[in-house]
């Protein structure tokens, strides 16, 4: 059985708006040439969806055909690149343990998607990924099983020392969490097939 990515380019990050920085760090290749790349490179994958509403958008897609031999030379200078980029904005030790003891969002009061809003957060402050993190956050709440739990519009009405007692970070996330909403935190969306 093969795996076939819906939306990769979106859903993976709106690579067809990517921030300068993205641009940068994925040099000589376009953001949505480096993960059409990265998908392909994995030999489960047999299909990526581009979403393409003219001709035309099949273009920068099409590029990765010509690199597809010389996927390991071409992505493993971009992915060292954008590993130290995220360890110099994050540091080490949270890039390697932020996810340590975080609770699933069914187990969080209110519902709160610790992991995920935790991992738009990095995102963002790595990658500049801003808009595509606001994007998925108000997603948050309204996402269905596609994304699930809620944003951390609450978070300071709730305690979650018993919840994250068992993170590394549970001092800092609070903080980080009350941050990412004012942040990232917006109108709710609805998905586009809800829309």
């Amino acid at each position: 059985m093969g795996v076939f990515i819906i939306s990769p380019a979106d859903k993976g990050g709106k690579l067809y708006e990517p921030p300068a920085k993205l641009v940068q760090l994925c040099h000589p290749l376009s953001p949505m040439v480096f993960n059409d790349l990265y998908c392909l490179a994995r030999p489960q994958v047999h299909t990526l969806s581009v979403g393409a509403a003219r001709p035309r958008d099949f273009d920068e897609h099409l590029q990765v055909l010509a690199l597809l031999d010389q996927k390991d030379a071409i992505l493993t200078p971009i992915l060292q690149r954008l590993h130290q980029a995220a360890l110099d904005a994050l540091g080490e030790t949270w890039l390697n343990t932020w996810r340590e003891g975080l609770p699933p969002w069914e187990a969080t009061p209110g519902h709160i998607n610790i992991p995920t809003i935790l991992w738009l957060w990095n995102l963002a402050i790595a990658y500049d990924m801003v808009e595509y993190a606001r994007q998925r956050y108000n997603l948050l709440g309204q996402g269905g099983h596609w994304f699930p739990g809620q944003t951390a519009e609450r978070v300071q009405e709730l305690d979650l020392t018993d919840y994250l007692a068992k993170s590394p970070h549970r001092d800092r996330i609070p903080a980080l969490l009350i941050e990412a909403h004012r942040r990232f935190g917006a109108q709710a969306l609805q998905r586009l097939s809800q829309s």
